[in-house]
């Protein structure tokens, strides 16, 4: 039994790397690591290799392209890190399936984590994880306790969120919650849960096997809750109270507290419609009110280009990304 660790890295080689750090201190041993290097400009690649090279034995790690994981390249045992360059930008869906893939390539895998980049995680995190799932065959996609990187005493997400359908937002369980506090009663949360947020979401592969992969028209957000929604009706969602990672939060695509780059505003809220659309057309018009309510907010608030990113996205599925940040 193995358990492939999936990353995704796009311009961030230094959290990447230090979450390598922490995942190699993990107490797992039947660990396999992918990063999937999303055509990143910054010579990530050339720094991962070199920190392959340094931690890792000559025959332990190895380099891959997209080409060769879709052609059904599979890894040898000893294998401990593989770094995938997938030679142009898939959004979050469509490069991690490329390291999903790689992990259901390998007839052994049983489970694949996939981890943010901008995470680190304490030792015990996987194996804590892997542990909930083993107990309950019927939990398909499980979450860890989020903490705030930057602020260990607040939480960010026991494992999930709720969705409401009405409005197409959702709220992450146990936000701002004193990491002091993580409830130790999985049931609880897992009752309440509608999604897994991505930046910690283990998933088991009859999961994989009968759902499919992330939906990877996306981009970026909305993938996790659209897995949730397409397997609910066959596994059941989890939660792993002591799994705990510590997220940065919006690293890649320069997510700011003030309320996000217009490069993410614009993805949020053409998801937000797209997911209404596919799944819940009947909400469709109060979602839409929910949206203009937002953007006419932000405009208030003098957040011009953030409402004009987000007016774009809920206007036109079709919109080149280039514009998003137009006049």
């Amino acid at each position: 039994m193995s358990i492939f660790v999936v990353l995704l890295n796009w311009n961030g080689w230094k959290d990447t790397v230090e979450c390598l750090d922490s995942l190699f201190h993990s107490v797992s041993t039947n660990m396999v690591v992918v990063v999937c290097d999303n055509a990143s400009t910054d010579a990530s690649l050339a720094h991962l290799e070199a920190w392959a090279a340094q931690h890792c034995g000559i025959n332990e790690w190895a380099h891959l392209t997209r080409a060769e994981v879709e052609a059904g390249a599979t890894l040898a045992n000893v294998i401990r890190l593989a770094i995938v360059d997938n030679a142009v930008n898939l959004g979050f869906g469509g490069g991690s399936n490329v390291g999903i893939r790689l992990a259901m390539n390998h007839p052994a895998c049983d489970y694949v984590w996939l981890l943010n980049n901008d995470t680190a995680v304490k030792p015990d995190a996987l194996t804590q994880v892997w542990m909930r799932m083993e107990q309950d065959p019927a939990i398909g996609l499980c979450g860890s306790t989020l903490i705030y990187y930057h602020d260990r005493s607040k939480v960010q997400a026991f494992g999930g969120a709720h969705y409401y359908t009405l409005s197409g937002r959702s709220r992450l369980l146990g936000a701002f919650a004193l990491s002091s506090q993580v409830p130790q009663n999985a049931h609880v949360v897992e009752a309440k849960l509608s999604f897994v947020v991505g930046a910690a979401m283990m998933v088991r592969r009859a999961f994989i096997e009968q759902v499919g992969y992330l939906q990877d028209d996306y981009f970026l957000y909305f993938e996790e809750i659209d897995w949730a929604t397409r397997g609910a009706e066959l596994f059941r969602l989890g939660y792993a109270p002591n799994s705990i990672v510590y997220h940065k939060e919006g690293a890649s695509i320069g997510t700011q507290p003030s309320g996000g780059s217009a490069l993410s505003l614009y993805y949020l809220y053409r998801n937000r419609v797209w997911f209404t659309c596919r799944f819940f057309p009947a909400c469709l018009i109060t979602v839409l009110v929910a949206c203009a309510w937002d953007i006419l907010k932000m405009i208030v608030k003098g957040r011009r280009e953030q409402a004009s990113a987000a007016f774009r996205g809920v206007l036109s599925l079709s919109l080149p990304v280039d514009m998003v940040v137009g006049s």
